[in-house]
């Protein structure tokens, strides 16, 4: 069995699409997380430079931007509209100041209904005012109190951590997409498949050492990518205004990454096993992609991401010192395991009736 686990992962392995799936990954992380460990504490207010407008969207603590309060965003968006009623609907701006400054003076809920009674044709008003967090330019000193105040609760390689994974958690999916049907697929060559199913090998054995495989040349990119991405933080790390332990690194990724690779694995095995073709198993696991990717709106409008039961991504879209585990991360992971193995076990009892 170790056998042919070893010669399968060499095979693919020395694949140039492995390895271009690599440097791939490797880019798109880079890419993302390097800013991330530019974040420090402010001298003061000259080190802040404020990003172009259309880029706000992607700002962070360490572009100078941190989130408003409730009350500012809801100050933020009132001003907003005032400017989109002037310049966007034509409105008169007296008419259209006594409007604002009307609903500023009231209560939030009450200025809501007012500005719907007012302004008909301005669809959803509860959705503009509740939906999304703003965030806003700090100074040196908010700056410097924001990060704090998030230090105290966590280590940054915890934040980091979060990052990273969601990164790389994202564009691993694509590598499995493309680069387990190459892993599978030469099993289910004609003269192969009828071998394996005359052959008097252990099924159960065979089923272990496809799956193992598979994982393995799933964790092998993983491995490789974060032990890049340690090294790379741990040479920086005198440039840190923070304490770094670069094994929080390694805590979040495979926590995040190893259930979704074992379960991709197990699925691909058991369409492999079913159609006799991996590339089955691509539909499924894309739609999976969608679903994990889905977020939700709450009552009060504000959307945001959920860990969902059979997500094989985790995202955390949120600023960088915002990020948290979900109350159910870990029951969740737990279960995508276990869902991993039921469908390895389906794929036993399948390849069994298969045998000649």
């Amino acid at each position: 069995m170790c056998f042919v686990i070893k010669t399968k992962m060499i095979r693919i392995m020395k694949n140039p699409i492995y390895f271009i799936g690599l440097i791939a990954m490797l880019i798109f992380v880079y890419i993302h997380c390097v800013g991330y460990l530019d974040i420090k504490y402010l001298v003061d207010n000259s080190q802040i430079k404020p990003v172009e407008e259309e880029q706000i969207g992607d700002a962070d603590v360490m572009d100078g931007y941190i989130p408003m309060t409730d009350e500012e965003y809801y100050i933020d968006r009132m001003y907003a509209m005032k400017d989109n009623l002037i310049n966007n609907v034509g409105m008169d701006e007296d008419q259209v100041d006594e409007i604002i400054n009307t609903a500023l003076n009231m209560e939030r809920q009450d200025a809501i209904d007012y500005l719907e009674k007012e302004c008909p044709f301005v669809a959803d008003m509860q959705d503009y005012f509740n939906s999304g967090e703003g965030k806003k330019l700090g100074t040196a000193k908010e700056i410097n109190g924001y990060i704090t105040e998030a230090i105290d609760k966590e280590d940054f390689m915890d934040y980091f951590g979060r990052k990273y994974s969601d990164y790389l958690g994202i564009v691993f999916v694509f590598f499995c997409l493309i680069i387990f049907p190459f892993y599978f697929a030469p099993d289910n060559k004609k003269d192969t498949y009828e071998l394996l199913h005359t052959k008097p090998i252990s099924c159960r054995k065979y089923i272990l050492s496809q799956l193992l495989g598979s994982i393995l040349v799933g964790l092998s990119a993983v491995v490789l990518i974060t032990l890049i991405a340690q090294g790379f933080v741990f040479i920086n790390k005198d440039k840190f205004d923070f304490a770094i332990s670069t094994a929080k690194i390694w805590k979040y990724t495979l926590w995040c990454m190893l259930p979704a690779i074992i379960y991709i694995s197990a699925v691909f095995l058991l369409f492999s096993i079913l159609f006799k073709s991996p590339f089955p198993a691509i539909p499924l696991i894309f739609i999976q992609i969608l679903f994990s990717n889905a977020g939700v709106t709450s009552v009060d409008g504000k959307f945001s991401y959920i860990h969902r039961p059979g997500a094989i991504t985790i995202r955390y879209p949120e600023l960088f010192f915002e990020t948290h585990l979900s109350d159910n991360f870990y029951p969740m992971q737990v279960f995508l395991i276990a869902l991993g193995v039921i469908v390895a076990a389906a794929s036993v009892v399948l390849w069994e009736k298969k045998r000649v």
